[in-house]
């Protein structure tokens, strides 16, 4: 089954430091490195028959995106701006925790024309980081008028989105975070939110919690699955592993405890790359 992708891919510019700096204080950087990153595309890197629709701008940063995203087998759709790309400066702890200092460019910039001539999908799935930015009402507005299944993941910024989520909600998605962001939107736990926003929706609601585990809810039941512990190296990435393992397991209609189980592996296979392996 299709699935479109709605989000942006970003020049990620890893920073490996040994602790995260204070104010004022001067960090060594251990090793750097770019790579491609960004919602979209590791979500279409996990997701069969996939297609990335992903602005790009010019600049350097503009270049390496669609240098690298026309080196990867991914299908994808690069609608123009005239403005440049932004960059991703992730600082990487030596636990593989990372930390974001996003810089928005052209990759975030969506447009109705962008979206009038796109392939009927089966499944639509969208970024809340995307829908920060002001403009992007238009792929709101473009998933209302679909008839395709919408798969959202909110993101960690649900406090800066508000209006977003009443809409995203009223569009019956199936969604996808982790605990912390589900608990921050609901202000209770995660299990009761989870609960809470089936209501809203009528479909699965899918949270991951680090190294224990994941979860869903089809509101009859809470599955629960978690994997080994592993060594993390590196955890860019892991929740949108996770949530297009989940999407490509749903749309196959595979029973939640092995959607669960396969994402968990994904995810952990995600985590566990070295800056050598990508």
């Amino acid at each position: 089954m299709t699935k479109l992708v709605l989000a942006s891919c970003t020049a990620d510019l890893y920073l490996y430091v040994d602790h995260l700096p204070t104010s004022a204080q001067d960090v060594k950087v251990i090793s750097r490195q770019m790579v491609l990153g960004g919602c979209g595309y590791h979500v279409s890197k996990a997701c069969q028959d996939s297609i990335l629709v992903c602005p790009i701008g010019n600049g350097m940063y503009a270049q390496f995106v669609k240098e690298k995203l026309l080196s990867e087998e991914i299908e994808t759709i690069m609608p123009t701006v005239l403005q440049e790309n932004g960059v991703c400066i992730c600082l990487i702890e030596p636990n593989g925790q990372r930390t974001f200092l996003s810089s928005h460019g052209a990759e975030y910039f969506y447009t109705p024309q962008m979206l009038v001539d796109l392939p009927q999908a089966d499944w639509i799935y969208i970024s809340g980081i995307d829908l920060e930015e002001k403009q992007n009402q238009c792929l709101i507005d473009y998933c209302a008028k679909t008839s395709s299944k919408i798969f959202f993941a909110p993101g960690p910024r649900i406090s800066a989105i508000p209006g977003v989520l009443k809409q995203m909600l009223d569009l019956k998605p199936v969604l996808h975070m982790n605990k912390e962001e589900c608990e921050a939107w609901c202000q209770c736990s995660f299990q009761e939110g989870m609960a809470s926003l089936f209501e809203k929706t009528q479909k699965p609601v899918i949270v991951t919690d680090a190294s224990r585990g994941s979860y869903a809810y089809d509101g009859k039941k809470l599955y629960h699955e978690v994997e080994e512990a592993v060594v993390t190296k590196n955890a860019t990435g892991a929740g949108d592993t996770h949530a297009a393992s989940c999407l490509d397991s749903l749309s196959q209609k595979m029973p939640f405890d092995e959607m669960l189980r396969r994402a968990n592996r994904a995810s952990i296979q995600k985590i566990t790359q070295g800056k050598e392996e990508l």
